[in-house]
């Protein structure tokens, strides 16, 4: 498999399968900066922080780094828009480079090496302000090869319900999807949500701060599909604004060479 397991269960993704045309109908407004600025996520025993982001006056996102800086990325505005990521490490200097719809929303992000080539891009489509389907393709001497979608359906309140992810067979790599679901929400506020699209190690974190996938935090995960499946139970702390402070989760292996053993996950935040 192309994924790393420990990586999916601090950080699982979902998808769904839905219309391949773009819905430019009633969008609806960019949801409003949040009322707490994430500083960091730490993840024991995964490079600390996991997560690390910096803002301006205004409470938009200017820098951010994955894992203990094994990316970092200036981010670079037109307007209220992102116009840019900027790997700024010393072996890759890569450009995530966004193209926007009349609504105002993120339709592509393209990937460019230092030298303005593009070699992967990622194409997104919604209905109203809901993002429904990424599809992430990688270029060839045919052009550009489908290499991963991922598929989204949602709750009544606006949270997220699955994700269902696909890779087709590329380049001898094995044909495999998986779902998750998310369920028992509670009311307090989400702060972790982007990590959803970010589910592969070595792929560019793809920042999309007009794009709520949660309002508020999940209490319970289905994995099923490809691979082993498993289940999570998770209970947060808070502070008082009613943030996230820990997530811990309670697992347990459902299908797989480890089917009935239990194991844990704990995330901690920190903010401004």
């Amino acid at each position: 498999m192309r994924y790393n397991y420990w990586l999916l269960l601090v950080i699982p993704v979902v998808l769904f399968s839905c219309k391949k045309h773009k819905d430019t109908t009633n969008p609806q407004p960019v949801p409003p900066v949040p009322s707490v600025l994430l500083k960091d996520m730490v993840i024991p025993n995964l490079p600390s922080p996991y997560y690390h982001f910096e803002y301006n006056e205004t409470g938009k996102v200017t820098f951010a780094s994955f894992a203990s800086n094994f990316t970092m990325y200036d981010i670079v505005y037109s307007g209220d828009r992102i116009s840019e990521m900027k790997n700024n490490i010393f072996v890759n200097k890569d450009r995530l480079q966004y193209s926007y719809d009349n609504a105002g929303r993120v339709t592509t992000i393209m990937y460019a090496d230092s030298m303005g080539v593009a070699y992967k891009r990622i194409s997104l489509t919604y209905n109203g302000q809901k993002l429904i389907k990424l599809e992430r393709e990688s270029k060839s001497t045919a052009g550009f090869i489908l290499e991963k979608t991922m598929m989204f359906t949602y709750h009544p309140d606006g949270n997220l319900l699955e994700i269902t992810e696909h890779h087709p067979p590329v380049n001898g790599s094995p044909e495999f999807t998986i779902v998750d679901r998310l369920e028992q929400y509670d009311n307090k506020l989400n702060t972790d949500a982007f990590g959803l699209l970010h589910n592969e190690f070595f792929d560019h974190f793809v920042f999309l701060p007009g794009v709520q996938l949660q309002k508020n935090n999940p209490g319970k995960l289905t994995r099923t599909g490809d691979g082993s499946n498993y289940q999570i139970i998770y209970t947060y702390t808070y502070n008082d604004r009613r943030a996230p402070l820990t997530k811990n989760g309670a697992g347990l292996w459902l299908s797989g060479t480890n089917a009935g053993q239990a194991f844990t996950s704990t995330t901690i935040f920190s903010y401004y």
